[in-house]
């Protein structure tokens, strides 16, 4: 009786097993996925449950309804149609249809990861709402109270007034004393060295300096002086000054890497074609330099704005500091958390604007 050889189709023998096709490898195996996504969608359902009874009703048919059959619909979904590929891949195998059957595993796997993804955003939003509507709502009336929210937003709008003039006109000094100090550290020769030790010491002492620290020394300290016109100055004025110090020494070291990241023969040419080394900087290096840096500037100016909160240790009236004249007169801390708000709101159009100009920036090196 003739013995079938491993890894050769039924009924070859003699010189036909040597001919024989070897049996092709197996699809990468699903079952992984499936439990992953059957425990995750498990585990949502279960806090989804939980969630609706604590914060959403206590009526049971409501409940049910809401915690446990809309989720079981909303998440099943992904999770069948993960499950079905599975199981069409395994027939496919088993019918011959190898090329088929991968195909059916590799989509088995894709709709397990779109449902690990979906189920892991719902059992995420269900715990953080648990956690907000847990003890009769305590974290929810502490921080979210939309009564003293609503009640708090039109002072803390007009406060914010004070944080964009501070932002606007701190960005502004830093962004040209910032170009100063780059453009002093980058002097070439051997007679600029002075230049060049004053910039590097200013930029590594003003980076070491907290900025609150800075806006502390620069608004108490001036008017402690009685120099003329110094110590007479606004609050105000002097917080934009003490920013820009510290902003001043981050902005030059961008400036510093935005120039350096052009070819030195641009420069050369430039020279050669007669133009005065003013004229390479006004001309050549600083059109380029702008546009290399201008999505790490707008986010450095985010940044800005989130240290004018700041100013609250001298005492200026921001959005924080009226938030928080709020927040002791009601005892609670939901105007803070409306200040918060304000802040993203503010700040999200800006951050997707740089993400937008580093995707263009980016999409323009590749077609260099």
């Amino acid at each position: 009786m003739a013995t079938r050889a491993p890894g050769t189709k039924a009924g070859a023998t003699g010189s036909q097993t040597a001919a024989a096709e070897p049996t092709p490898a197996a699809p990468l195996a699903t079952s992984g996925y499936l439990g992953a996504a059957a425990v995750l969608a498990l585990l949502a359902t279960v806090l989804c449950y939980q969630f609706t009874g604590t914060a959403v009703t206590r009526s049971q048919p409501l409940h049910l309804l809401l915690g446990a059959v809309l989720p079981v619909l909303v998440l099943g979904g992904p999770f069948l149609l993960s499950y079905s590929r599975s199981k069409q891949s395994e027939r496919e195998w088993e019918e011959g249809r190898y090329a088929e059957a991968r195909v059916a595993a590799s989509r088995s796997r894709d709709a397990s990861v779109s449902s690990l993804g979906l189920t892991g955003f719902v059992a995420v939003a269900a715990l953080v709402g648990l956690l907000v509507f847990t003890n009769d709502g305590a974290v929810q009336k502490t921080f979210f109270n939309v009564s003293y929210m609503t009640k708090s937003l039109g002072d803390i709008f007009g406060a914010l007034v004070v944080n964009i003039e501070i932002a606007v006109g701190a960005q502004l000094l830093a962004m040209l004393f910032g170009l100063l100090l780059a453009v002093g550290r980058l002097l070439p020769g051997k007679g600029f060295w002075p230049v060049r030790a004053l910039s590097i010491a200013y930029i590594d002492v003003f980076r070491g300096i907290p900025s609150v620290v800075l806006i502390y020394l620069v608004c108490f300290g001036l008017p402690l002086t009685d120099v003329p016109v110094l110590s007479k100055g606004d609050p105000i004025v002097y917080a934009i000054v003490a920013l820009a110090m510290t902003y001043s020494a981050y902005n030059a070291e961008l400036y510093r890497a935005g120039i350096e990241s052009i070819n030195k023969g641009q420069t050369s040419a430039a020279l050669s074609m007669g133009l005065s080394q003013p004229d390479v900087y006004r001309f050549v290096i600083l059109p380029q330099m702008a546009r290399n840096i201008a999505a790490p500037m707008l986010s450095q100016f985010i940044g800005l704005q989130k240290d004018t909160a700041l100013v609250i240790v001298v005492g200026i009236i921001d959005a924080f500091s009226q938030a928080k004249i709020y927040s002791a007169n009601d005892f609670n801390l939901s105007a803070v958390t409306a200040v918060c708000f304000v802040f993203v709101l503010i700040t999200i159009p800006q951050t997707r604007f740089v993400d937008y100009l580093l995707a263009r920036s980016g999409t323009k090196l590749k077609r260099v």
